[in-house]
């Protein structure tokens, strides 16, 4: 390897790791857009950083590290890791200080306004302990396991503070820690040593590893942590304005400038239904009407609110409109209506029909009861192919009684999951529909690879689905997609599921992060062995398997689960297609054991295609046992 002199400060560096162009994640120009935005001192922590730091130095603001977000990770493949706390506080304004005893832990403490209070939660010594333990246990195999912990310094760094009143404050937590006895390893920074930017001050007080090879360093461990560090699709989404990556024709079905009253819009996946909902949703809000938007699929509800506060480019239509799947608004309107106890009683009985039929029904009645103040201007419905009629009917009698009301339905009949019978033409007209239906032929989001795959399974499995096929947009570049198929026995289904997740992780170039990564199953059973072997690799999930069956054989927690899944989390999602159906990734697991019947084979093209296209690459591994798909698959691959 070829060294030559670096124009940063006199170091030297490897040619290879020269850079004029730093990695910073995300990216600087996207910085003042994030989710959480940086705090002051953050951000003059930041533009030390990039000052002092020789480009071959990343920097990662915020990292999603396997559900941690630390303030500041830096990396170099020959010289170290780095993670960094920042505390904006102003050691002043209030009396921070620590309470410690014999028996017990030393614990960080506020008083202010004669109130104490703990701080315990904000502790920056455990953080960084915490941190530097597991980016050392968990996300960096390669390190030596005897003396790679020296490669990792873990700092606290206080924009506001002297150094040494920072380090009067924490000396005990230090003490607890063993902290005080490496000090190089766990320094502690205040605004004095901020200030001074020479080379000197820098690798002595800040960084050690600055200006010296670490031998335990290699691009191998580098490789491994980068995956925990960069920023996944989903929170770089957050920052694009939706708007921006619409069509004319979806914007069109935003705006609604004919003011149709009832709108039904049909379309294979990815052609935008959703983002057309949820923008029509934030226009709505935006203009001051109430807006209720419904869903059957409780996991989609976060999405589409992110999708609307992403149109709006303001997080106030979050709170503006209300989204409900629809058991839940059917028991908010027995109880704003007081008819709480006939909504109760409907389930005792424990009657299949309950929710089909009887529950609908009584919502309509219920609905005559509503205040006109608690009439909705505009009822949005998603994944409409999952509704039955008399939902719909229960639905519109809470519209407006002056008739100015607006409803829209989305829908997608090749993902109908549950065999919902179709509404007809009659039923249709009445239930508020004027002509034919409006349709999103594209699909914007699926690559062309996967969309020629959708066809062809929905030609092979569904000809008789009425939405019409996704068409990928003429000219339109991907640039790396890939599909593989993986035919094992139903035993081995869950092993090979983790399998696959890994071998995305460890075959993507350029990296991907762990947290774009979603594993889709048939059953609660194979999530949950997922979920246990994922975690055997040290690697955290979010997911929606509830504790177990209770007496009544109904899965606890599952609800709750299901309602905190979040797209955005910073860890694996791991859940069944049903609850994923309206949601995507760029990196997905499919595992397949059923495929005759007709809502079988809708749910395996519903998790087909959950795969979006990315500037950066997108994987999609099918793992299957059934014959079915594995005769689909070999002649698939001969086309």
């Amino acid at each position: 390897m070829t060294n030559c002199i670096s124009a940063h400060a006199g170091l030297v560096e490897p040619l290879s790791y020269r850079s004029s162009a730093r990695v910073v994640s995300p990216p600087l120009h996207e910085v003042d857009a994030l989710r959480t935005p940086l705090t002051e001192g953050e951000r003059r922590v930041l533009d030390y950083f990039l000052e002092v730091l020789p480009p071959s130095w990343e920097i990662y603001l915020q990292p999603h590290l396997n559900g941690l977000r630390p303030d500041f990770v830096l990396l170099h493949p020959l010289r170290g890791i780095a993670v960094f706390e920042v505390k904006d506080w102003d050691l002043d304004a209030m009396n921070y200080f620590v309470e410690s005893g014999r028996e017990r832990a030393p614990k960080l403490m506020g008083c202010k306004d004669g109130r104490t209070f703990s701080l315990a939660k904000q502790d920056p010594v455990a953080k960084i302990s915490l941190y530097k333990e597991e980016i050392f246990n968990l996300y960096c195999p390669s390190l030596p396991s005897g003396t790679g912990f020296g490669s990792i310094v873990a700092g606290i760094i206080f924009p506001f503070a002297t150094t040494q009143a920072a380090r009067d404050l924490l000396s005990d937590l230090r003490k607890h820690h063993r902290h005080d006895k490496f000090e190089k390893w766990y320094p502690i920074v205040g605004v004095d040593l901020l200030a001074k930017r020479d080379l000197h001050t820098v690798k002595r007080c800040v960084l050690p590893s600055l200006q010296t090879f670490d031998q335990r360093m290699s691009t191998a461990v580098a490789a491994d942590l980068r995956h925990w560090l960069v920023e996944p699709e989903f929170s770089a989404e957050q920052r694009r304005p939706l708007l921006a990556e619409m069509s004319p024709r979806q914007r069109s079905f935003c705006e609604n400038k004919e003011q149709v009253a009832f709108r039904r819009i049909r379309g294979p996946a990815g052609s935008g239904k959703s983002l057309v909902l949820a923008g029509r949703a934030a226009q709505l809000a935006l203009s001051g009407k109430r807006v209720l938007v419904v869903t059957f699929n409780i996991t989609l509800l976060n999405y589409l609110l992110d999708l609307a506060v992403r149109y709006a480019q303001s997080g106030k239509v979050r709170k503006q409109i209300v989204a409900l799947n629809y058991h839940t608004w059917c028991k908010r309107l027995a109880t704003q209506t007081g008819h709480q106890d006939e909504y109760d009683n409907l389930w005792q009985d424990g009657h299949e029909d309950v929710l089909a039929e009887q529950l609908p029904a009584q919502a309509k009645s219920w609905s005559l009861d509503l205040e006109d103040a608690q009439r909705w201007d505009a009822i949005l419905v998603d994944e409409g192919q999952d509704f039955r009629l008399t939902w719909w009917e229960s639905l519109r009698s809470t519209l407006r009684r002056d008739g100015s009301g607006e409803m829209l339905l989305c829908a997608d009949s090749a993902q109908n999951v549950y065999g919902v019978v179709p509404w007809t033409g009659a039923q249709m007209e009445g239930a508020g529909f004027r002509g034919r239906w409006s349709e999103l032929e594209t699909s914007y989001r699926m690559p062309a690879l996967l969309c020629a795959l959708a066809k062809r399974f929905v030609a092979h499995f569904l000809p008789d689905t009425d939405s019409p096929p996704p068409e990928r947009p003429q000219g339109r570049f991907d640039f790396r997609t890939e599909i593989r198929w993986r035919h094992v026995q139903s035993e081995a289904a869950a092993e090979t599921c983790v399998e696959s997740l890994l071998a995305m992780v460890q075959t993507a170039d350029p990296p991907l992060a762990y947290a774009d990564l979603v594993c889709l199953v048939e059953s609660v059973e194979v999530g949950r062995q997922v979920v246990k072997l994922l975690r055997s690799h040290r690697i955290e999930s979010i997911h929606t398997f509830g504790a177990g069956n209770d007496a009544m054989g109904i899965e606890q927690d599952s609800r709750r689960k299901k309602l905190a899944f979040y797209k955005g989390d910073a860890r694996v999602k791991v859940t069944t297609v049903h609850c994923y159906k309206g949601l995507e990734s760029k990196a997905v697991v499919l595992q397949v054991s059923r495929a005759k019947k007709a809502t079988e084979l809708a749910l395996v093209y519903a998790g087909l295609t959950r795969m979006k296209s990315d500037d950066l690459g997108c994987y999609l591994t099918i793992v299957n046992s059934t014959p079915e798909l594995r005769a689909f698959s070999d002649k698939a691959e001969t086309h």
